[in-house]
């Protein structure tokens, strides 16, 4: 199996690579394994803390709905707080990953080495998945959670759940062969745009930092791409909550690239994680169900967009101050 790793992975990659052993050793500071169970124990009080206060403060009762969707409702958001922290966390660590080694005046001779810049930059970005696996181990959880509970909501009353919801595609006797494989798909990708979202945010910040030489240009950037971030979840929030609860009147259309937007970049698709808003988008939206086939396309056009930030922060390093 680890043949097969080494194999599967490039290079600066490998756990024994001396670049990517010599960045990780730079985060391994005393007790960074207590740290971050310490950490991913933190952020488990907080969701789940999170997640008891929002339903008393919302008056959700576990006794009207299922458990699952009685859990969704909870950790919603207290799991898009986090998850909206760690892109802004990523895209800081990218931001940073150059200013220190042009503050002491090492970037050049470090461009220079064996290994050069590519592997340097590449091997930084690991190193920022890193520094955020806690969060990033608890928005996994998460979202396996919530995938398993829709699981059981499916397989329930002999898949009655998927019937009624396949009765928003097409009739009840071939809609249910769609709205299977569409909802197994969409509950892969959605455990896995967390991460790439992440990654993404954090190799679009070595771009800027490599791209961007003064210091106080880089921090207005920075500043400005967090407030955008910030205000593009809250708007995508109030928006689709406005669509769901028939306060917003748009075109389908136009409804169907604000659910795929908000699904694809802002919440990770943790709406359509639960049967109710999942199958209130499709009743909604004639469209509705290739969310399933937009998200996976958006989770390629984020994957693709982590080697294209990474590689062209590499040309533009190797071209030289």
């Amino acid at each position: 199996m680890p043949e097969l790793w080494k194999r599967l992975l490039p290079d600066w990659a490998h756990p024994d690579h001396p670049i990517l052993q010599y960045e990780l050793a730079q985060r391994r500071l005393g007790g960074s394994r207590w740290k971050s169970a310490l950490q991913l124990f933190l952020l488990g009080l907080l969701l789940g803390g999170g997640g008891y206060l929002y339903a008393r403060a919302t008056s959700i009762d576990a006794g009207v709905e299922n458990l699952a969707d009685f859990l969704w409702r909870c950790l919603y958001f207290p799991s898009l707080l986090i998850q909206t922290a760690t892109v802004l966390a990523g895209l800081a660590f990218g931001m940073g990953s150059v200013a220190a080694d042009r503050s002491r005046q090492t970037w050049d001779s470090l461009r220079v080495t064996e290994f050069g810049a590519g592997m340097t930059l590449r091997a930084r970005w690991a190193g920022i998945l890193y520094r955020l696996r806690a969060p990033i181990i608890a928005l996994l959880l998460t979202r396996l959670l919530l995938g398993f509970g829709m699981t059981v909501n499916l397989t329930a009353f002999g898949g009655g759940y998927l019937r009624v919801l396949s009765n928003s595609i097409l009739d009840a006797s071939s809609g249910l062969w769609i709205a299977l494989p569409m909802v197994v798909l969409l509950m892969t990708v959605q455990t896995l745009l967390p991460l790439v979202t992440v990654g993404a945010a954090g190799a679009f910040g070595i771009l800027i930092s490599v791209a961007v030489k003064q210091g106080l240009f880089a921090i207005t950037i920075q500043l400005v791409l967090s407030f955008t971030i910030v205000a593009a979840v809250a708007g995508g929030l109030f928006a689709v909550t406005s669509a769901l609860g028939g306060g917003l009147t748009a075109s389908d259309e136009l409804l169907f690239l604000l659910f795929l937007g908000y699904s694809g970049f802002a919440d990770g698709g943790m709406l359509l994680t639960n049967l109710g808003s999942l199958g209130a988008v499709w009743k909604m939206l004639p469209q509705g169900a290739y969310l399933s086939i937009g998200l996976p396309l958006i989770l390629a056009l984020e994957a693709f967009s982590i080697d294209g930030c990474l590689g062209l922060a590499i040309r533009l390093s190797e071209q030289g101050e």
